[in-house]
């Protein structure tokens, strides 16, 4: 066989190939979440037998998936998620440890061919083989072979490239937080967020929840993506599905009060009181906007926790006393803080003497708790009988006596100073509750609500 017809054999086999793997290979993902697909599916289930990590819904294989999510958005690359999943949970963890590196064959294949097809070209058309002197050839049809042969071979080069740049390309579409073909992610899900909201605000639930889900498609981790997707889902009233995107978006940014909110309500539709009040709380200390504020006031969130919390603790209660003796305090299940909301329920439907022995009980348990000193004293105070009311100051002096910094204590006696007419004391209790480094949101509102501060400056 002639080296003119190995050559094109030559190159029409690197063509080939190239094309080959052009049209077989995948390429990597073409968006965060499929990447996060991808991986998820590499990963066992550390307690699921025969599941991994994108099949299964076991808590931690959620917190994995949603972990493997924040490293994409960030812009981390397989091989340190790999790492850092194998750190935490062990190498069986990994259904692919090796990885199979076939994806640089996009920059190495291209190269090679190209300077294989350079080469044979070169051969081809070096001077001297277009007419051999005893060949009997004429030299005028030797060059024109000569250029059929470059024509043809440039034609494969094109060819070639088109292969490789198709390769290229395909490769290309992977998304990183450092950039890629498509934009940068987080402008681009934000565009997303913006048409959801602009269809919300049309009516149009469905296209907005389609939105969400594009938006998620390009940042997995996005928390305001997460929320709304959840809460509109629950919305429809498959609250069961919306959860799955409430805890994500908890777990991406636990300060997210958004997040927060909605969870706490679905929580309550879902007959989950302990729950919405920990959203609640969590809600409360991250400074809400007034939007947020607002929502909470239409949707009746603190009323009705404060009623789910109300109606766990009497049943408790109400247990104990169903018994012929009550045990000590100790040897329950409740704490110092179900005592004392028993105790305001009770005092709320007209049971004060009860109230009072309930704390009464605990404190024989838990003589030198604040909490409970001062939810005793505070009892006392509202009873409108001036003998009790300076039982009550008995009461705060004590549990401010053991803990001068107690937030119940100071408010509770700024009230009782108060009524006894003596305004500094209660001004003096009111500045050093307000210098508190946390402040509980319940308290807060109770000074504002019962207009406390507001008689004091005048």
């Amino acid at each position: 066989m002639s080296r003119h017809a190995v050559s094109w054999i030559a190159a029409v086999l690197v063509a080939g190939a190239a094309f080959l793997y052009g049209a077989v290979d995948e390429g990597p993902p073409r968006t965060n979440a499929d990447r996060v697909r991808d991986l998820a599916g590499d990963f066992a289930c550390p307690v699921c037998a025969g599941q991994s990590v994108g099949e299964s819904d076991v808590p931690v294989a959620r917190e994995i998936r949603r972990q493997i999510a924040v490293w994409v958005d960030e812009g981390r690359s397989d091989a340190y998620i790999r790492d850092q999943l194998v750190a935490a949970y062990d190498a069986d963890i990994d259904y692919n440890p090796s990885g199979s590196g076939i994806t640089a064959l996009v920059w190495v294949l291209p190269l090679l061919a190209g300077a294989g097809i350079a080469a044979v070209v070169v051969v081809m058309l070096r001077p001297g083989r277009a007419a051999a002197p005893d060949s009997g050839e004429l030299p005028e049809v030797g060059r024109r072979r000569r250029w059929r042969n470059a024509a043809a071979w440039t034609v494969a080069i094109v060819v070639v490239a088109g292969a490789a740049g198709l390769l290229v390309a395909r490769s290309s579409g992977s998304r990183t937080s450092g950039g890629s073909i498509t934009g940068e992610i987080r402008s681009t899900a934000r565009e997303k967020i913006f048409e959801a909201q602009q269809r919300l605000s049309d009516g149009d639930m469905a296209g907005a929840i389609a939105a969400y889900d594009e938006a998620l498609e390009i940042q997995p981790s996005n928390v305001e993506a997460l929320t709304y997707r959840g809460w509109l889902t629950s919305r429809q009233g498959d609250l069961a599905a919306a959860a799955p995107y409430l805890d994500d978006a908890v777990a991406v940014d636990p300060a997210y009060p958004d997040a927060r909110l909605f969870r706490a309500i679905v929580a309550l539709e879902e007959g989950d009181g302990a729950s919405a009040a920990r959203d609640l709380a969590a809600f409360d200390s991250s400074d809400p906007p007034p939007y947020a504020e607002q929502l909470l006031a239409q949707s009746r969130v603190r009323e009705r926790v404060a009623e789910a919390r109300d109606t766990a603790a009497l049943e408790a209660v109400d247990a104990l006393s169903a018994l012929d003796e009550r045990p000590a305090f100790t040897d329950t299940a409740l704490t110092v803080a179900d005592a004392l909301v028993a105790s305001e329920a009770l005092a709320n439907r007209g049971d004060l003497l009860e109230a009072v022995q309930l704390l009464d009980w605990v404190l024989e348990s838990h003589p030198d708790d604040p909490d409970a000193l001062s939810g005793r004293g505070w009892l006392l105070v509202r009873s409108s009988d001036a003998e009790l009311l300076a039982v009550g100051v008995d009461y705060l002096d004590a549990a401010l006596g053991i803990d001068p910094s107690n937030a119940s204590g100071l408010v509770y006696r700024a009230f009782a100073r108060w009524q006894l007419g003596d305004p500094p004391g209660a001004r003096a209790d009111l500045s050093a509750f307000d210098a508190l480094p946390h402040r509980p949101p319940d308290l807060v509102r109770l000074v504002e609500d019962q207009g406390l501060r507001a008689a004091l400056s005048r």
